[in-house]
C-alpha cells in the first residue's frame, strides 16, 4: 500500500451516504449503483506497474551486458569470418530487447496513470456522497415543513443534474481504462512488428497466441461483470423495500501464466443462514497435466460482525507427482466489523427499510509460502482497522527464510498517508 492506501475507504464512504440520500432522493439509487460497479484496486494497479517497471529495468541490464561482452572479444581473439554474422545477430537480439523494453515501460506508465484516474475517481466520489447527503437534508427538511416546501422539488432537481454529472465522470474513468488498453494492445502489436523487423521471425506467431490465450481470459472478465453488473442493478433499491437477491457477486477466471499453465475457476459471494459467504476455487492445469488449485472461504455474520475465512493453494508446474516438486501458499484471517445497516422491520426483513450505517472493526491474519523444492519460504501475520471498507492502519511483520539456515525479518505498517517500512522487504539472498 502506498499512495492509494485511502480509496478503499473513500469508495466505501461515498457507498454509504449515496445509500443514505437514496430515501430522499431518488437518482442518488443510479448515482450508487456507478459506484458500485466502478470500485477496483489501485493498489494492485501500482504493485503491477513497479513490477513491469523492474522488468524494463532487467531487459535494460540485460542489453548492456550483452553488448559489453561482445565488445570484450577484440578482433585477435576471433578472426574467423562468421564473427560479422555473429554480431549482426546479436545487435539484432539488442535492437529486439530495446523494442521490448519500450512496450514494457509504456505498460507500466499505462498502469500507473489508471491507478490515479481510479483514485481521482474516488475523490470524486465522495465529493458527490457528501453533496448529495447534504442536499437530501435539505429536501428532508423542507418535506417535513422546516424550511419552504418548493425547496424540496429543486433539491430533488439538483439531484437529478448530479446523476448526469456522475455518468460523464464514470464515462471518463471507463474511457481511461480504454487508453490503458490500447497502450497493451497497440503496444503488443507494434512491439511484435519490431522484433519481426529486427530478425524474430516467431514474433508475429507468439502475438497471434497471446492473443487467443488472452481472448479466454477476457471472455472470462466481460462475463463475471456482466452478471455483478446485473447484481448489482437487482440490488440497487433494496435497501428502500426492494427484495435483494441472494446471490451479492460472481468471480470468473481463465488465465494462462509463461509457463502456460492454465488457471481456470472461480467464485461467488451469497447470504445464506444470516451469513455473506464468499467461496472461490481453481483448478490448474498444464503441458504435463494436472498443475494445482486453490480453495477459499470468508464468511461474515451479519447480526454480530464477525468474520472468518482461510485460503490455501497448491502450485507444481511441471506437473504434480513429476520433476521438481511443488509450492504451497496458505493463509487464515479473521475480525469483526460493525453491522453496515439498520434493519427497520428486523422480524420480518422482507418488508421495511435496510438503512445503511457507517461501519468499522478490527481484523488480523497469518499468510505464508513455502516452496518444497528449494526449502525457501515465507510467514506474514498482519493485524488493522477498518473504516467502511477500507484499512485505516495495518501493522505487518514477516519472517522469510531461504531453506540454507539464514532468516530475514522486516515489518511495516500501512496508512492513509502512506506505507512506513522498517527497513528493506527483500531479503540478502534476492539482493
Amino acid at each position: 500500500m502506498g499512495a492509494f492506501n485511502s480509496y478503499n475507504t473513500l469508495m466505501g464512504t461515498a457507498q454509504l451516504e449515496c445509500g443514505l440520500a437514496m430515501f430522499i432522493l431518488p437518482p442518488a439509487v443510479m448515482i450508487n449503483f456507478q459506484f458500485k460497479c466502478s470500485q477496483g484496486n489501485p493498489v494492485n494497479l501500482e504493485l503491477a506497474s513497479t513490477a513491469w517497471d523492474d522488468a524494463v529495468k532487467g531487459i535494460e541490464k540485460a542489453a548492456t551486458e550483452l553488448q559489453q561482452s561482445v565488445s570484450s572479444i577484440t578482433s585477435a581473439d576471433w578472426t574467423a569470418d562468421d564473427r560479422a554474422a555473429y554480431e549482426k545477430k546479436v545487435q539484432e537480439f539488442i535492437a529486439q530487447l530495446e523494442v521490448l523494453a519500450t512496450f514494457v515501460q509504456a505498460v507500466g506508465i499505462a498502469l500507473e496513470v489508471y491507478a490515479w484516474a481510479m483514485m481521482v475517481y474516488a475523490i470524486f466520489a465522495i465529493a458527490m456522497g457528501t453533496f448529495l447527503a447534504v442536499l437530501a437534508a435539505v429536501a428532508a427538511a423542507a418535506l417535513a415543513g422546516i424550511i419552504t416546501a418548493p425547496v424540496a422539488a429543486t433539491c430533488q432537481a439538483i439531484a437529478a443534474t448530479c446523476l448526469t454529472v456522475t455518468i460523464v465522470a464514470t464515462g471518463i474513468q471507463a474511457f481511461m481504462a480504454q487508453l490503458a488498453a490500447m497502450v497493451f494492445q497497440g503496444g503488443a502489436l507494434l512491439a511484435a512488428a519490431g522484433s519481426a523487423a529486427h530478425g524474430n521471425d516467431q514474433a508475429m506467431a507468439d502475438y497471434k497466441q497471446a492473443q487467443a490465450v488472452g481472448a479466454a481470459a477476457a471472455a472470462a472478465n466481460l462475463a463475471q461483470n456482466a452478471a455483478n453488473a446485473g447484481l448489482n442493478l437487482a440490488g440497487a433499491r433494496a435497501p428502500i423495500g426492494g427484495s435483494s437477491p441472494p446471490l451479492k457477486a460472481v468471480d470468473f477466471d481463465a488465465d494462462r501464466n509463461a509457463n502456460q499453465t492454465w488457471n481456470v475457476g472461480g467464485g461467488a459471494t451469497f447470504s445464506a443462514g444470516g451469513v455473506d459467504h464468499t467461496v472461490g476455487g481453481h483448478v490448474k492445469y498444464g503441458d504435463q497435466g494436472f498443475a494445482g488449485g486453490d480453495l477459499s472461504y470468508k464468511g461474515k455474520h451479519g447480526a454480530s460482525g464477525v468474520t472468518a475465512g482461510g485460503n490455501v493453494e497448491y502450485t507444481d508446474e511441471d506437473g504434480i507427482g513429476q520433476g521438481k516438486d511443488g509450492s504451497i501458499k496458505y493463509g487464515a484471517n479473521a475480525g469483526v466489523e460493525t453491522p453496515g445497516s439498520f434493519k427497520t422491520n428486523p422480524s420480518n426483513p422482507g418488508q421495511g427499510y435496510s438503512v445503511p450505517l457507517p461501519t468499522g472493526g478490527i481484523s488480523g491474519g497469518v499468510s505464508g509460502s513455502h516452496d518444497f523444492e528449494t526449502g525457501k519460504g515465507k510467514v506474514e501475520g498482519n493485524v488493522g482497522g477498518t473504516v467502511n471498507g477500507g484499512d485505516v492502519g495495518r501493522a505487518t511483520g514477516s519472517h522469510q527464510y531461504d531453506g540454507q539456515g539464514n532468516s530475514y525479518n522486516s515489518g511495516k505498517v500501512d496508512t492513509p498517508f502512506g506505507t512506513f517500512d522498517d527497513q528493506d522487504d527483500k531479503p540478502p539472498w534476492e539482493k
